[in-house]
């Protein structure tokens, strides 16, 4: 296999990630052509192995000063050469001079994460730290199960709720219209706003759903009332699954549950596409009774479903104490920011 570092693709070589990456079970949007620069502008580097003309991995890398980031990935089916790809990125950086590599597998915790990590303990330093940020979880469903199973899987209040929203009038649909997308953002910011949560901008919303939308890789719901907009939920493709990315609901209209119908639709419209898991994306497990991440783990638990777990992120010291390195331009970041 021959591998392949690029920061520019030319169209036969877009053509040929976007086809290999459309046919991986487990495919990240993180990983998606064009996506990574929505949310984090700056560098990007290509990779890929390549044998007798076709690729058997890949990976988006995103790079700052001597930092270099994978999240959710390699794209790549076979663990051995899923091993391969990762030492062959870390030799490139190694050799480039970069400090510290971040890595985040998107695989399923089980026999062949623990082999993936098993083997890259024998070549490469790694650190890994059981927080949050380090240690992902998620809640999922599986589809293939008959959709009223599905349902009666859900909380009593969850039920509760979506048939007092249908009662109610509330309606939920699938939008492509700039209007109604540019309504749903102002609920999303308002939202943020008196929450106090730390979200997107209108920039990166708009760029987000632009990109699902164009590129086919999702869609967008919102629920509405009596032509009003009150929410809705962005739910990304990726590979077999929908991942649950973001939902957003009127704050000043708790009188109606708005996000549990529009779930419910998502669940459904996941199962009749075929797709073989609904993921939530992201169950906190460090969260306190305090925080709002606690509150959101609550909602998404009345769905019902089962926990998934990640690999622990890779920390890779690509020099001496690469990764405190990287921890402490961090802390540096961060009070630069609170400080301006």
């Amino acid at each position: 296999m021959t591998a392949v570092f690029k920061t520019q693709l030319d169209n036969a070589e877009v053509e040929m990630i976007r086809a290999f990456c459309d046919s991986a079970d487990y495919y990240s949007l993180e990983q998606s052509l064009g996506f990574p620069e929505i949310l984090h502008p700056g560098k990007i580097n290509y990779f890929w192995f390549l044998e007798d003309g076709n690729i058997r991995s890949f990976a988006q890398i995103n790079e700052s000063f001597r930092f270099a980031h994978i999240w959710y990935g390699p794209v790549c089916g076979e663990k051995d050469i899923l091993i391969a790809s990762i030492n062959e990125i870390v030799n490139h950086y190694k050799q480039r001079g970069f400090f510290y590599l971040g890595l985040q597998v998107y695989y399923k915790s089980g026999y062949d994460s623990e082999y993936i990590e098993y083997e890259l303990s024998k070549s490469q330093k790694i650190k890994y730290i059981f927080n949050n940020e380090n240690t992902k979880a998620s809640l999922e469903i599986d589809l293939g199960k008959p959709l009223e199973e599905i349902y009666t899987n859900f909380r009593k209040g969850h039920k509760s709720d979506i048939k007092r929203a249908i009662k109610s009038g509330l309606t939920v649909k699938e939008t492509t219209d700039f209007s109604e997308l540019s309504s749903f953002i102002d609920v999303y910011l308002k939202m943020c706003k008196i929450r106090v949560i730390a979200g997107h901008t209108r920039k990166e919303m708009n760029g987000i759903c632009d990109y699902l939308i164009t590129n086919r890789k999702g869609q967008i719901l919102i629920a509405m009332d009596n032509n009003v907009i009150l929410g809705g939920g962005i739910f990304a493709f990726q590979g077999i699954s929908v991942r649950y990315l973001l939902g957003a609901a009127d704050p000043e209209r708790r009188d109606l549950p708005v996000l549990h119908p529009v779930i419910y639709q998502a669940i459904e419209m996941a199962k009749n596409n075929n797709f073989n898991f609904f993921d939530f994306w992201g169950y906190n497990h460090f969260a306190k009774e305090s925080d709002q991440a606690y509150h959101i783990n609550h909602f998404k638990k009345g769905f019902g479903g089962y926990f998934t777990f990640f690999p622990k992120k890779m920390n890779i010291n690509l020099v001496t104490n690469g990764f405190t390195i990287y921890r402490f331009s961090m802390l540096v970041k961060k009070l630069i920011t609170k400080l301006k």
